[in-house]
């Protein structure tokens, strides 16, 4: 297909100082073939009536629904009311280049073996616009799923995957915290990874992220399941280095910061 549908799933609560730029941030892409879907989860805030004026405005899907947690909302938003051949998911706080979108198209449309592409990010202060680094510095492509089980490189708000990949993994699994590294893993199981070395995706740090938030022990124990249920997809000796580093990195973290 020449020129797929793209859908673009961005689930929110509580950013009404934030959602709108990253609204804008799809509307202004240079590919034009998208369909945004917005699903308000129980905020507490500004953020539905202002949503809700921007869909007035230009047109995209807007769902309003009681809480129900990242997971559940990202399955609903998808399954539910997305028709893309592609999927690309961003978070209501952080936002894209004009030309991530059309950029992601074209890798995906010449690899025949990869239905998974993600980009490069720039992690940013809120308070000061300063940037405070460009990740993934090394990109990871073609069969990493032992390198992505031993450690997320990919950030979750630069990714594009196909419907068919989605239906295959039955989506994200909403048992789980670190639901974005658990869906990640279970795509390199099945497909080959390509990637942009550009920072196409701009993550917003400030006081609210939901990893900034959370304990490191909590941190830890969730991604602790992760580790136990993908057991089967990878070595003993990948599964066993990976439960180490993953231990000895959060209990550094957490000495670090007392």
């Amino acid at each position: 297909m020449p020129n797929p549908k793209v859908s673009v799933v961005m689930p929110c609560y509580n950013h009404e100082d934030y959602v709108e730029k990253a609204i804008l941030s799809v509307l202004n892409q240079s590919y034009k073939n998208i369909e945004l879907i917005v699903i308000d989860d129980g905020s507490k805030d500004g953020s539905p009536k202002l949503i809700e004026a921007l869909a007035n405005q230009y047109g995209f899907k807007f769902i309003v629904q009681e809480n129900q947690g990242v997971c559940k909302t990202l399955n609903r938003a998808i399954q539910e009311f997305s028709s893309g051949e592609y999927i690309a998911v961003l978070a209501s706080d952080d936002y894209w280049d004009s030309n991530k979108i059309e950029k992601q198209v074209a890798c995906l449309s010449t690899l025949d073996t990869s239905e998974f592409c993600y980009t490069q990010a720039v992690e940013f202060d809120s308070e000061s616009g300063r940037e405070l680094r460009v990740f993934p510095k090394k990109l990871m492509v073609g069969n990493v799923l032992n390198k992505i089980f031993v450690r997320q490189h990919v950030p979750a708000g630069s990714i594009m995957f196909s419907r068919k990949l989605f239906d295959k993994l039955n989506g994200f699994d909403e048992r789980l915290k670190e639901e974005d590294w658990d869906f990640v893993i279970r795509a390199a199981a099945e497909t080959e990874f390509s990637a942009i070395k550009e920072p196409l995706f701009f993550y917003r740090s400030h006081a609210l992220n939901t990893m900034k938030s959370r304990p490191r022990r909590q941190i830890f124990h969730d991604k602790a399941k992760i580790l136990s249920k993908n057991y089967s997809l990878v070595s003993p000796h990948i599964w066993l280095f990976s439960v180490i580093l993953h231990f000895f990195y959060d209990h550094m973290l957490s000495i670090l910061k007392r």
